[in-house]
Protein backbone atom coordinates (compact mmCIF):
# COMPACT_ATOMS: atom_id res chain seq x y z
CA UNK A 1 0.00 0.00 0.00
CA UNK A 2 3.10 2.17 0.51
CA UNK A 3 5.34 3.45 -1.56
CA UNK A 4 8.35 5.23 0.00
CA UNK A 5 10.85 2.69 2.06
CA UNK A 6 11.34 5.37 4.28
CA UNK A 7 8.12 5.92 5.32
CA UNK A 8 7.25 2.23 5.31
CA UNK A 9 9.56 1.60 8.22
CA UNK A 10 7.48 2.69 11.20
CA UNK A 11 4.29 1.06 10.43
CA UNK A 12 6.23 -2.37 9.58
CA UNK A 13 8.59 -1.83 12.45
CA UNK A 14 5.31 -1.33 15.08
CA UNK A 15 3.25 -4.32 12.92
CA UNK A 16 6.69 -6.75 14.26
CA UNK A 17 6.92 -5.57 17.47
CA UNK A 18 2.98 -6.31 18.01
CA UNK A 19 3.40 -9.86 16.52
CA UNK A 20 6.46 -10.41 18.56
CA UNK A 21 4.68 -9.85 21.54
CA UNK A 22 2.07 -12.18 20.39
CA UNK A 23 4.43 -15.05 19.51
CA UNK A 24 5.75 -14.55 22.37
CA UNK A 25 3.04 -14.44 25.18
CA UNK A 26 0.52 -17.07 23.99
CA UNK A 27 3.09 -19.63 22.68
CA UNK A 28 1.93 -19.12 19.06
CA UNK A 29 3.79 -20.97 16.35
CA UNK A 30 3.41 -18.10 14.34
CA UNK A 31 1.51 -14.42 14.20
CA UNK A 32 0.11 -12.79 11.50
CA UNK A 33 -1.02 -8.92 11.61
CA UNK A 34 -2.35 -7.95 8.97
CA UNK A 35 -3.91 -3.84 8.34
CA UNK A 36 -6.67 -3.88 6.12
CA UNK A 37 -6.36 -1.32 3.09
CA UNK A 38 -10.06 -0.41 3.14
CA UNK A 39 -9.79 1.90 0.11
CA UNK A 40 -6.60 0.12 -1.36
CA UNK A 41 -4.66 -3.41 -0.92
CA UNK A 42 -3.74 -4.44 2.69
CA UNK A 43 -0.31 -4.74 4.26
CA UNK A 44 0.95 -7.45 6.47
CA UNK A 45 3.78 -9.19 8.57
CA UNK A 46 4.69 -12.86 9.75
CA UNK A 47 6.38 -13.59 12.82
CA UNK A 48 7.28 -16.86 13.03
CA UNK A 49 6.72 -20.61 10.82
CA UNK A 50 2.89 -21.47 10.01
CA UNK A 51 2.49 -25.37 10.80
CA UNK A 52 2.96 -27.66 7.65
CA UNK A 53 -0.61 -28.38 8.41
CA UNK A 54 -3.66 -26.64 8.79
CA UNK A 55 -4.19 -25.97 12.42
CA UNK A 56 -7.14 -27.07 13.76
CA UNK A 57 -9.87 -24.43 14.97
CA UNK A 58 -8.90 -24.46 18.34
CA UNK A 59 -5.34 -23.81 18.09
CA UNK A 60 -6.33 -20.41 15.90
CA UNK A 61 -7.07 -17.02 17.66
CA UNK A 62 -8.57 -14.33 15.16
CA UNK A 63 -8.86 -10.98 16.78
CA UNK A 64 -9.62 -7.43 15.41
CA UNK A 65 -7.18 -4.93 16.11
CA UNK A 66 -8.37 -1.53 16.43
CA UNK A 67 -11.80 0.14 15.43
CA UNK A 68 -13.51 -0.16 12.03
CA UNK A 69 -11.79 -2.93 11.17
CA UNK A 70 -8.52 -1.58 10.94
CA UNK A 71 -6.20 -4.37 11.20
CA UNK A 72 -7.04 -8.32 12.21
CA UNK A 73 -4.40 -10.48 14.76
CA UNK A 74 -4.33 -14.05 13.78
CA UNK A 75 -2.23 -16.63 15.88
CA UNK A 76 -1.40 -20.74 15.15
CA UNK A 77 -0.10 -23.05 17.45
CA UNK A 78 1.71 -26.07 16.26
CA UNK A 79 -0.31 -29.14 16.06
CA UNK A 80 1.28 -31.30 18.84
CA UNK A 81 1.15 -28.07 21.12
CA UNK A 82 -1.53 -27.22 23.44
CA UNK A 83 -4.87 -25.76 22.86
CA UNK A 84 -5.78 -21.95 23.56
CA UNK A 85 -7.20 -22.15 26.88
CA UNK A 86 -9.99 -19.27 27.88
CA UNK A 87 -7.01 -17.63 29.44
CA UNK A 88 -4.79 -17.36 26.06
CA UNK A 89 -7.96 -15.60 24.50
CA UNK A 90 -7.99 -13.03 27.07
CA UNK A 91 -4.33 -12.21 27.35
CA UNK A 92 -4.57 -12.05 22.86
CA UNK A 93 -7.86 -9.86 23.26
CA UNK A 94 -5.64 -6.98 25.98
CA UNK A 95 -3.08 -7.68 23.80
CA UNK A 96 -5.06 -6.32 20.61
CA UNK A 97 -6.69 -3.53 22.45
CA UNK A 98 -3.31 -2.06 23.37
CA UNK A 99 -2.05 -2.56 20.09
CA UNK A 100 -5.00 -0.83 18.12
CA UNK A 101 -3.97 2.62 19.24
CA UNK A 102 -0.30 1.39 17.96
CA UNK A 103 -1.04 0.84 14.74
CA UNK A 104 -3.78 3.59 14.00
CA UNK A 105 -0.94 6.25 15.68
CA UNK A 106 2.15 4.42 13.03
CA UNK A 107 0.05 4.44 10.10
CA UNK A 108 -0.93 8.26 11.02
CA UNK A 109 3.02 8.92 11.29
CA UNK A 110 3.57 7.33 8.01
CA UNK A 111 0.47 9.50 6.41
CA UNK A 112 1.90 12.57 8.15
CA UNK A 113 5.33 12.04 6.53
CA UNK A 114 3.70 11.32 3.22
CA UNK A 115 2.35 14.38 2.73
CA UNK A 116 5.16 15.93 4.12
CA UNK A 117 7.44 14.96 1.49
CA UNK A 118 4.93 15.34 -1.03
CA UNK A 119 4.33 19.05 0.45
CA UNK A 120 8.14 19.33 0.17
CA UNK A 121 8.51 18.39 -3.40
CA UNK A 122 5.42 21.19 -4.17
CA UNK A 123 7.50 23.79 -2.62
CA UNK A 124 10.65 22.96 -4.06
CA UNK A 125 8.97 22.64 -7.71
CA UNK A 126 7.41 26.10 -7.03
CA UNK A 127 10.59 27.90 -5.44
CA UNK A 128 12.41 26.67 -8.68
CA UNK A 129 9.81 28.77 -11.02
CA UNK A 130 9.28 31.90 -8.73
CA UNK A 131 13.67 32.06 -8.83
CA UNK A 132 13.30 31.89 -12.65
CA UNK A 133 14.49 28.67 -13.49
CA UNK A 134 13.28 27.30 -17.00
CA UNK A 135 9.71 25.67 -17.07
CA UNK A 136 10.86 22.83 -19.15
CA UNK A 137 13.98 21.94 -16.79
CA UNK A 138 11.15 22.36 -13.46
CA UNK A 139 8.94 20.07 -14.95
CA UNK A 140 11.61 17.42 -15.97
CA UNK A 141 12.46 17.94 -12.03
CA UNK A 142 9.08 17.59 -11.34
CA UNK A 143 8.81 14.65 -12.98
CA UNK A 144 11.99 12.57 -11.67
CA UNK A 145 10.36 13.18 -8.39
CA UNK A 146 7.26 12.04 -8.49
CA UNK A 147 8.66 9.18 -9.85
CA UNK A 148 10.54 8.60 -6.98
CA UNK A 149 7.55 9.28 -4.26
CA UNK A 150 4.80 7.25 -6.28
CA UNK A 151 7.07 4.05 -7.26
CA UNK A 152 6.29 4.69 -10.57
CA UNK A 153 8.33 3.12 -13.35
CA UNK A 154 7.99 6.13 -15.77
CA UNK A 155 6.18 9.56 -15.65
CA UNK A 156 5.67 11.83 -18.44
CA UNK A 157 4.93 15.64 -18.73
CA UNK A 158 2.77 16.32 -21.07
CA UNK A 159 2.16 20.01 -23.08
CA UNK A 160 -0.53 20.75 -25.55
CA UNK A 161 0.80 20.58 -28.97
CA UNK A 162 -1.11 23.49 -30.45
CA UNK A 163 -4.45 22.57 -30.99
CA UNK A 164 -6.33 23.08 -28.58
CA UNK A 165 -6.78 20.13 -26.19
CA UNK A 166 -6.88 17.30 -28.74
CA UNK A 167 -3.29 16.67 -28.99
CA UNK A 168 -0.74 16.62 -26.41
CA UNK A 169 2.81 16.02 -27.04
CA UNK A 170 5.41 14.30 -24.29
CA UNK A 171 8.04 17.35 -23.55
CA UNK A 172 9.86 15.06 -20.85
CA UNK A 173 10.13 11.59 -19.94
CA UNK A 174 11.58 9.74 -17.18
CA UNK A 175 11.98 6.56 -16.16
CA UNK A 176 12.91 2.89 -17.96
CA UNK A 177 15.17 2.83 -21.24
CA UNK A 178 13.00 3.81 -23.95
CA UNK A 179 11.57 6.78 -22.16
CA UNK A 180 14.09 9.51 -24.01
CA UNK A 181 12.28 7.66 -27.15
CA UNK A 182 9.22 9.10 -25.51
CA UNK A 183 9.79 12.43 -26.01
CA UNK A 184 8.49 14.47 -28.67
CA UNK A 185 5.74 11.89 -29.56
CA UNK A 186 2.05 13.79 -29.70
CA UNK A 187 -0.77 11.65 -28.39
CA UNK A 188 -4.31 12.44 -29.59
CA UNK A 189 -6.61 12.97 -26.17
CA UNK A 190 -10.33 12.18 -28.00
CA UNK A 191 -11.63 9.02 -26.27
CA UNK A 192 -9.20 8.80 -23.52
CA UNK A 193 -8.92 8.77 -19.81
CA UNK A 194 -5.71 11.57 -19.97
CA UNK A 195 -8.34 13.67 -21.94
CA UNK A 196 -10.59 13.45 -19.25
CA UNK A 197 -8.39 13.88 -16.60
CA UNK A 198 -6.76 16.82 -18.95
CA UNK A 199 -9.70 18.78 -19.41
CA UNK A 200 -11.45 18.88 -15.94
CA UNK A 201 -7.76 19.55 -14.06
CA UNK A 202 -8.74 17.28 -11.33
CA UNK A 203 -5.84 14.07 -10.29
CA UNK A 204 -7.08 10.85 -11.36
CA UNK A 205 -6.29 7.15 -10.53
CA UNK A 206 -6.91 4.89 -13.71
CA UNK A 207 -6.53 0.80 -12.65
CA UNK A 208 -5.40 -0.21 -16.46
CA UNK A 209 -3.76 2.71 -18.40
CA UNK A 210 -3.76 -0.17 -21.47
CA UNK A 211 -7.93 -0.87 -20.86
CA UNK A 212 -9.76 1.82 -22.75
CA UNK A 213 -12.63 3.53 -22.46
CA UNK A 214 -15.47 1.09 -23.53
CA UNK A 215 -17.08 2.03 -26.78
CA UNK A 216 -13.94 3.83 -27.26
CA UNK A 217 -10.97 3.43 -29.83
CA UNK A 218 -8.32 5.85 -29.00
CA UNK A 219 -5.50 6.39 -31.33
CA UNK A 220 -2.93 3.67 -32.33
CA UNK A 221 -0.02 5.48 -30.88
CA UNK A 222 -2.02 5.76 -27.46
CA UNK A 223 -2.46 2.33 -27.40
CA UNK A 224 1.36 1.67 -28.22
CA UNK A 225 2.56 3.38 -25.35
CA UNK A 226 -0.27 2.15 -22.37
CA UNK A 227 0.21 -1.47 -23.12
CA UNK A 228 3.09 -1.08 -21.23
CA UNK A 229 1.85 -0.10 -18.62
CA UNK A 230 -0.79 -0.97 -15.36
CA UNK A 231 -2.16 1.52 -12.74
CA UNK A 232 -1.98 4.90 -13.91
CA UNK A 233 -1.86 8.36 -12.18
CA UNK A 234 -3.33 11.48 -13.63
CA UNK A 235 -1.78 14.95 -12.49
CA UNK A 236 -2.87 17.73 -13.95
CA UNK A 237 -0.71 21.04 -13.57
CA UNK A 238 -2.54 24.24 -13.16
CA UNK A 239 -6.49 23.47 -13.29
CA UNK A 240 -8.64 22.32 -16.35
CA UNK A 241 -7.24 22.26 -19.82
CA UNK A 242 -3.82 22.90 -17.56
CA UNK A 243 -0.60 24.01 -19.40
CA UNK A 244 1.12 20.67 -18.46
CA UNK A 245 0.08 17.47 -17.37
CA UNK A 246 1.94 14.41 -15.13
CA UNK A 247 1.18 10.66 -16.33
CA UNK A 248 2.59 8.76 -13.51
CA UNK A 249 2.96 5.12 -14.59
CA UNK A 250 3.43 1.42 -13.11
CA UNK A 251 3.89 -1.44 -15.01
CA UNK A 252 1.23 -3.68 -15.63
CA UNK A 253 0.86 -6.63 -13.59
CA UNK A 254 2.07 -3.95 -10.41
CA UNK A 255 -0.41 -3.37 -7.83
CA UNK A 256 -2.21 -0.88 -7.59
CA UNK A 257 -1.60 3.07 -6.32
CA UNK A 258 -3.03 4.02 -2.93
CA UNK A 259 -5.95 6.11 -3.42
CA UNK A 260 -4.90 8.17 -0.70
CA UNK A 261 -2.11 9.08 -2.99
CA UNK A 262 -4.86 11.10 -4.74
CA UNK A 263 -5.05 13.91 -2.23
CA UNK A 264 -1.27 14.08 -1.73
CA UNK A 265 -1.32 14.62 -5.77
CA UNK A 266 -3.85 17.23 -5.41
CA UNK A 267 -2.03 19.15 -2.71
CA UNK A 268 1.17 18.71 -4.95
CA UNK A 269 -0.50 20.03 -7.99
CA UNK A 270 -2.30 22.93 -6.27
CA UNK A 271 1.46 23.90 -5.03
CA UNK A 272 2.49 23.83 -8.49
CA UNK A 273 -0.62 25.38 -10.00
CA UNK A 274 -0.12 28.31 -7.82
CA UNK A 275 3.16 28.70 -8.53
CA UNK A 276 3.13 28.59 -12.10
CA UNK A 277 0.16 31.56 -11.91
CA UNK A 278 2.45 33.79 -9.96
CA UNK A 279 5.03 33.25 -12.67
CA UNK A 280 2.90 34.04 -15.30
CA UNK A 281 1.72 37.03 -13.22
CA UNK A 282 4.89 38.45 -12.94
CA UNK A 283 5.34 38.05 -16.77
CA UNK A 284 2.10 40.06 -17.38
CA UNK A 285 3.10 42.59 -14.84
CA UNK A 286 6.38 42.81 -16.52
CA UNK A 287 4.95 42.53 -19.72
CA UNK A 288 2.25 46.25 -19.12
CA UNK A 289 5.36 48.11 -17.52
CA UNK A 290 7.18 47.53 -20.84
CA UNK A 291 4.68 48.67 -22.40
CA UNK A 292 3.38 51.21 -20.47
CA UNK A 293 7.43 52.86 -20.83
CA UNK A 294 7.21 51.99 -24.96
CA UNK A 295 3.56 54.03 -24.72
CA UNK A 296 5.27 57.03 -22.91
CA UNK A 297 8.07 56.63 -25.12
CA UNK A 298 5.83 56.87 -28.55
CA UNK A 299 4.09 59.66 -26.67
CA UNK A 300 7.32 61.73 -26.02
CA UNK A 301 8.40 61.26 -29.88
CA UNK A 302 4.86 62.03 -31.21
CA UNK A 303 3.94 65.17 -29.62
CA UNK A 304 7.65 66.61 -29.08
CA UNK A 305 9.21 65.40 -32.28
CA UNK A 306 6.81 64.36 -35.40
CA UNK A 307 4.80 67.53 -34.72
CA UNK A 308 7.72 69.76 -34.69
CA UNK A 309 9.27 68.37 -37.83
CA UNK A 310 5.91 67.98 -39.67
CA UNK A 311 5.11 71.56 -38.89
CA UNK A 312 8.81 72.68 -39.87
CA UNK A 313 8.10 70.36 -43.39
CA UNK A 314 4.85 72.22 -44.30
CA UNK A 315 6.87 75.93 -43.93
CA UNK A 316 9.54 74.64 -45.93
CA UNK A 317 6.97 73.26 -48.45
CA UNK A 318 4.97 76.93 -48.74
CA UNK A 319 8.36 78.47 -49.27
CA UNK A 320 9.46 75.88 -51.94
CA UNK A 321 6.21 77.05 -53.85
CA UNK A 322 6.40 80.51 -53.11
CA UNK A 323 9.55 80.08 -54.78
CA UNK A 324 8.66 77.97 -57.97
CA UNK A 325 8.08 80.70 -60.50
CA UNK A 326 10.88 83.36 -59.18
CA UNK A 327 13.81 80.15 -58.14
CA UNK A 328 13.00 77.46 -59.79
CA UNK A 329 16.06 75.96 -58.40
CA UNK A 330 16.00 76.82 -54.91
CA UNK A 331 12.22 75.54 -54.71
CA UNK A 332 13.57 72.39 -56.33
CA UNK A 333 16.18 72.43 -53.25
CA UNK A 334 13.55 73.06 -50.69
CA UNK A 335 11.29 70.24 -52.33
CA UNK A 336 14.28 67.91 -51.65
CA UNK A 337 14.62 68.61 -48.39
CA UNK A 338 10.78 68.52 -47.37
CA UNK A 339 11.03 64.92 -49.00
CA UNK A 340 14.03 64.11 -46.85
CA UNK A 341 12.08 65.21 -43.46
CA UNK A 342 9.01 62.92 -44.48
CA UNK A 343 10.89 59.97 -44.82
CA UNK A 344 12.48 61.09 -41.16
CA UNK A 345 8.82 61.27 -40.30
CA UNK A 346 7.38 58.07 -41.50
CA UNK A 347 10.68 56.10 -39.83
CA UNK A 348 9.71 57.73 -36.58
CA UNK A 349 6.03 56.97 -37.10
CA UNK A 350 7.01 53.24 -38.15
CA UNK A 351 8.79 53.13 -34.55
CA UNK A 352 6.27 54.90 -32.76
CA UNK A 353 3.98 52.01 -34.34
CA UNK A 354 6.16 49.35 -33.47
CA UNK A 355 6.34 50.91 -29.79
CA UNK A 356 2.48 50.66 -29.69
CA UNK A 357 2.57 47.17 -30.13
CA UNK A 358 2.29 46.37 -33.68
CA UNK A 359 1.49 42.43 -32.19
CA UNK A 360 -2.10 43.31 -31.74
CA UNK A 361 -3.94 43.03 -34.82
CA UNK A 362 -7.35 42.91 -33.76
CA UNK A 363 -10.06 44.91 -35.30
CA UNK A 364 -10.47 47.08 -32.64
CA UNK A 365 -6.68 47.70 -31.96
CA UNK A 366 -6.57 49.02 -35.63
CA UNK A 367 -9.50 51.50 -35.60
CA UNK A 368 -8.20 52.74 -32.06
CA UNK A 369 -4.33 52.88 -34.64
CA UNK A 370 -6.34 54.67 -37.07
CA UNK A 371 -8.24 57.15 -34.99
CA UNK A 372 -4.58 58.06 -34.03
CA UNK A 373 -3.11 58.65 -36.92
CA UNK A 374 -5.98 60.53 -38.28
CA UNK A 375 -5.87 62.50 -35.54
CA UNK A 376 -2.10 63.24 -35.22
CA UNK A 377 -2.00 64.28 -39.16
CA UNK A 378 -4.71 66.66 -39.26
CA UNK A 379 -4.65 68.17 -36.01
CA UNK A 380 -3.51 72.08 -35.48
CA UNK A 381 -4.33 72.35 -39.42
CA UNK A 382 -8.12 73.51 -40.00
CA UNK A 383 -9.14 70.36 -41.00
CA UNK A 384 -12.42 68.63 -39.62
CA UNK A 385 -11.79 64.70 -39.63
CA UNK A 386 -14.26 62.22 -40.05
CA UNK A 387 -13.33 58.09 -39.30
CA UNK A 388 -15.27 55.39 -39.90
CA UNK A 389 -13.76 51.94 -40.12
CA UNK A 390 -16.76 49.02 -40.61
CA UNK A 391 -14.97 45.27 -39.84
CA UNK A 392 -16.39 41.56 -39.97
CA UNK A 393 -13.16 39.92 -39.40
CA UNK A 394 -11.58 39.76 -35.42
CA UNK A 395 -7.98 39.76 -36.50
CA UNK A 396 -6.34 40.88 -39.71
CA UNK A 397 -2.85 39.73 -41.23
CA UNK A 398 0.27 41.44 -39.43
CA UNK A 399 2.11 41.91 -42.31
CA UNK A 400 -1.07 43.85 -43.53
CA UNK A 401 -1.39 46.06 -40.66
CA UNK A 402 1.52 47.97 -41.04
CA UNK A 403 0.39 49.03 -45.00
CA UNK A 404 -3.06 49.83 -44.12
CA UNK A 405 -1.90 52.35 -41.38
CA UNK A 406 0.83 53.80 -43.78
CA UNK A 407 -1.60 54.37 -46.81
CA UNK A 408 -4.32 55.93 -44.06
CA UNK A 409 -1.27 58.27 -42.86
CA UNK A 410 -0.27 59.10 -46.70
CA UNK A 411 -3.54 59.80 -48.11
CA UNK A 412 -4.21 62.37 -45.14
CA UNK A 413 -1.40 64.03 -44.85
CA UNK A 414 -1.81 64.64 -49.16
CA UNK A 415 -4.70 66.34 -48.51
CA UNK A 416 -3.35 67.81 -45.45
CA UNK A 417 -1.09 69.82 -47.27
CA UNK A 418 -2.27 70.38 -50.83
CA UNK A 419 -5.80 70.36 -50.84
CA UNK A 420 -7.03 73.31 -48.44
CA UNK A 421 -9.62 71.46 -47.47
CA UNK A 422 -12.13 72.11 -44.59
CA UNK A 423 -13.37 68.46 -44.40
CA UNK A 424 -11.81 65.70 -44.69
CA UNK A 425 -13.79 61.90 -44.70
CA UNK A 426 -11.86 58.38 -43.99
CA UNK A 427 -13.54 55.27 -44.89
CA UNK A 428 -12.28 51.71 -44.02
CA UNK A 429 -14.43 48.71 -44.89
CA UNK A 430 -13.05 44.90 -43.59
CA UNK A 431 -14.70 42.13 -44.72
CA UNK A 432 -13.31 39.80 -47.59
CA UNK A 433 -10.60 42.66 -48.50
CA UNK A 434 -9.55 46.07 -47.50
CA UNK A 435 -11.20 49.01 -48.80
CA UNK A 436 -9.53 52.51 -48.05
CA UNK A 437 -11.79 55.54 -49.53
CA UNK A 438 -10.63 59.06 -48.31
CA UNK A 439 -12.60 62.08 -49.74
CA UNK A 440 -12.27 65.80 -48.95
CA UNK A 441 -13.66 69.01 -50.07
CA UNK A 442 -10.28 70.58 -51.13
CA UNK A 443 -8.90 71.93 -54.83
CA UNK A 444 -7.86 69.05 -56.23
CA UNK A 445 -4.50 66.97 -57.03
CA UNK A 446 -1.57 69.20 -57.65
CA UNK A 447 0.48 68.45 -60.34
CA UNK A 448 3.65 66.22 -59.37
CA UNK A 449 4.53 66.18 -55.93
CA UNK A 450 1.01 63.99 -54.74
CA UNK A 451 1.03 61.84 -57.76
CA UNK A 452 4.36 60.47 -57.23
CA UNK A 453 3.18 59.31 -53.48
CA UNK A 454 0.10 58.01 -55.33
CA UNK A 455 2.32 56.11 -57.90
CA UNK A 456 3.91 54.75 -54.58
CA UNK A 457 0.32 53.71 -53.00
CA UNK A 458 -0.51 52.32 -56.15
CA UNK A 459 2.38 50.00 -56.41
CA UNK A 460 1.75 48.99 -52.90
CA UNK A 461 -1.93 47.96 -53.77
CA UNK A 462 -0.38 46.13 -56.95
CA UNK A 463 2.01 44.01 -55.13
CA UNK A 464 -1.37 42.81 -53.09
CA UNK A 465 -3.49 41.95 -56.35
CA UNK A 466 -5.37 45.62 -55.71
CA UNK A 467 -5.78 48.70 -57.00
CA UNK A 468 -5.43 52.51 -56.63
CA UNK A 469 -8.56 54.60 -57.90
CA UNK A 470 -8.69 58.52 -57.95
CA UNK A 471 -11.34 60.40 -59.02
CA UNK A 472 -10.66 64.12 -59.04
CA UNK A 473 -12.95 67.28 -59.24
CA UNK A 474 -13.02 71.31 -58.51
CA UNK A 475 -14.88 70.47 -55.44
CA UNK A 476 -12.72 67.69 -54.18
CA UNK A 477 -11.46 64.67 -54.41
CA UNK A 478 -11.93 60.84 -53.88
CA UNK A 479 -9.03 58.07 -53.62
CA UNK A 480 -9.77 54.35 -53.45
CA UNK A 481 -7.69 51.96 -52.04
CA UNK A 482 -8.49 48.30 -52.47
CA UNK A 483 -6.87 44.98 -51.55
CA UNK A 484 -7.47 41.41 -51.11
CA UNK A 485 -7.78 39.94 -47.70
CA UNK A 486 -5.37 36.71 -47.77
CA UNK A 487 -5.70 34.96 -44.21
Amino acid sequence: MNDDPRLDGAVDATLERVASTAVRHLAAACAVLTVHGRLGPDRSVTVGSPPAVEAAADHTLVLPVGDGGLATLRLERAPDAAAFAPADLATARALSAVAGPAVENALLLEHAGRCRVWALAGTAIATALLSGTPADRVLRDAAARVAELAAADAVGVLVPAGDGDRTLMISAAVGGPTAAEMEGVRLPLAETRLHEAHRSGVPQLIEDAATPLPGTHPAEVVGEIARNYGPALYIPLGGPSPPATLAVLRAGGRRPFDPRVLELAAAFATQATVAMELVSSQARERELQLQADRDRIARDLHDHVVQRIFATALALDRVGRSLETTAPGAAARIAERVDELDGTIARIRESIFELHGAQDVSSAAVRRRLAEVVRSVTEGHGVRPALRVRSEVEDLPSDLVPELVAVVRELVTNVVRHAAASRLTVMVAIAGGIRVVVTDDGRGLPPVTVRSGLANLADRAERRGGRLTVSAAPSGTEIEWVVPLRR
